[in-house]
C-alpha cells in the first residue's frame, strides 16, 4: 500500500505529537517529520518532498501563507493543508492564494482531518465547513477580476503609508484595536482608514478589501 507521507508543522509541541502519534495509526499514512518553525518545515519539506503538509497558518517568528507559499515553490507537487485555530477572512484568502489546499479549523474531528488529508492527496481541495461562503465567492471573483479597474491606478495612488500598513495588518487577520496597536493610532482613526481605503477600492466588506489589495499587489 503507498503510504502517504506527511509533514506537521506547528509551533507547539503537543499539537506536533498529538497529529504524529494519530496519524501514524492509519495504515495509509506516516509522518516523515515534524517542524516548530518555518524554516525547520521549509528543510524537512527540501529533503522530503512529502505528499502532504498540515502548516498551522501563525508560526512563531513566521507567516504561515508566506511559509506556504515557499514551500510550494520547493515542492510543487506537495498539498498544503492550512491547520488553524482563526476564522478571520484575511487568513483565508491569503491562505488560498499562496496556493494551500485546504484551511481547516483545529477543532475538526480527527476522522475529518483524516479524510481530508486523503481527499487533497487525490488532487482534492478541502474547506471547514465554518469558513464562510463569502470568502470563497470573494477569492474567486478576486482570481477572476480583472487586475485593475477603470480608475484603479489613481484610487492606488491616493493610499498613503498608513492606509498601506493597515491594509497589510487587515491581511493578517488582525482586528481593527491590534492594529491601532501597530500603527500608534486609535482603533477609531484606523476605522476611518478602512472606510476611506474601502471607498477608494470600491469594495464593500473587509473580506473584500483584502481580496482587491492582494490581487492588486498592494499586500
Amino acid at each position: 500500500m503507498t503510504k502517504i507521507r506527511i509533514v506537521v508543522v506547528d509551533d507547539h509541541e503537543v499539537v506536533r505529537h498529538g497529529l504524529r502519534l494519530s496519524l501514524e495509526l492509519e495504515p495509509d499514512m506516516i509522518v516523515i517529520g515534524d517542524a516548530r518553525t518555518g524554516e525547520e518545515a521549509l528543510r524537512i519539506v527540501a529533503d522530503g518532498r512529502p505528499d502532504v503538509v498540515l502548516l498551522d497558518v501563525r508560526l512563531e517568528g513566521a507567516d504561515g501563507p508566506a511559509v506556504c507559499r515557499q514551500i510550494l515553490q520547493a515542492a510543487p507537487r506537495t498539498a498544503v493543508i492550512m491547520l488553524t485555530n482563526y476564522l478571520e477572512d484575511g487568513l483565508v484568502l491569503r491562505s488560498l492564494m499562496a496556493g494551500a489546499k485546504g484551511y481547516v479549523i483545529k477543532d475538526v474531528q480527527l476522522s475529518e482531518l483524516k479524510t481530508m488529508i486523503r481527499s487533497v492527496f487525490r488532487g482534492g481541495s478541502v474547506l471547514d465547513p465554518k469558513v464562510a461562503g463569502q470568502v470563497i465567492a470573494t477569492v474567486a471573483s478576486a482570481v477572476e477580476a480583472p487586475a485593475v479597474r477603470a480608475g484603479g491606478s489613481r484610487q492606488v495612488a491616493a493610499l498613503s503609508d498608513t492606509d498601506l500598513a493597515i491594509l497589510r495588518h487587515l491581511s493578517e487577520g488582525l482586528t481593527d484595536k491590534q492594529i491601532a496597536g501597530r500603527v500608534h493610532l486609535s482603533p477609531h482613526t484606523v476605522k476611518d482608514h478602512l472606510e476611506k481605503i474601502r471607498s477608494l477600492l470600491d469594495v464593500g466588506s473587509r473580506t473584500e478589501i483584502v481580496a482587491t489589495a492582494l490581487r492588486r499587489g498592494l499586500v
